[in-house]
């Protein structure tokens, strides 16, 4: 009896390190393995599934218009302190780099509207970003906690998987990551096929 009590307590404390690790912004906990980033070589670079929406200027984005550009998609949130300390990483890169090559491209997950969008001018982020009130776009992206704020994935000209971060974002580490895809030739069956450019939230 005692080993099948112990056994239920371990499983127990289990569950509760794993909502700690998956509670995203505002965990006071020690960073976890899954805090931190990772960049693939193309051959290990998995496909971004399909994630559309309106963004909170209300116009519809997809991310597969952007095929043949580097897109940098981050979450973020107006309550959410290290998505304050971060973003003006992504404003300065979205500012510095071509539009023609790269597209940066927010997640704002289950905020209340008129926050972020207060948020978003405070912030001056020119670039859009898709609301995603429910958590339900974020939780489709490959390896990123379903409650992962901040995070952010860099995918390549062919749409696929090429760094993730999960934790907020080193601007130099981001910045070599997208200047090294930018360098990359597109090898895909849409390679120059360069969407559109994306108005402003």
């Amino acid at each position: 009896m005692f080993a099948r009590r112990s056994a239920a307590l371990s499983a127990a404390a289990l569950a509760v390190l794993a909502m700690l690790v998956l509670s995203g912004c505002g965990r006071d906990q020690p960073a976890s393995a899954l805090v931190g980033s990772q960049t693939f070589a193309p051959s290990d670079r998995e496909p971004m599934p399909a994630l559309a929406g309106t963004t909170l200027a209300g116009r519809p984005l997809d991310l597969a218009s952007l095929r043949g550009k580097v897109v940098v998609l981050n979450t973020w949130a107006s309550w959410c302190t290290p998505c304050r300390t971060e973003i003006p990483t992504f404003v300065a890169l979205d500012e510095r780099e071509d539009p023609a090559d790269v597209a940066v491209v927010g997640l704002n997950v289950q905020d209340d509207p008129a926050a972020a969008d207060d948020f978003a001018n405070d912030f001056h982020m020119a670039y859009p970003s898709i609301e995603d009130s429910d958590g339900a776009l974020l939780a489709t992206v490959p390896g990123v906690p379903p409650s992962a704020l901040p995070s952010t994935v860099v995918l390549d000209r062919d749409g696929r998987i090429a760094a993730r971060i999960i934790g907020e974002a080193d601007p130099g580490e981001l910045t070599r990551t997208v200047d090294s895809l930018v360098a990359e030739p597109a090898g895909g069956p849409t390679a120059g096929s360069a969407a559109a450019s994306v108005s402003a939230r």
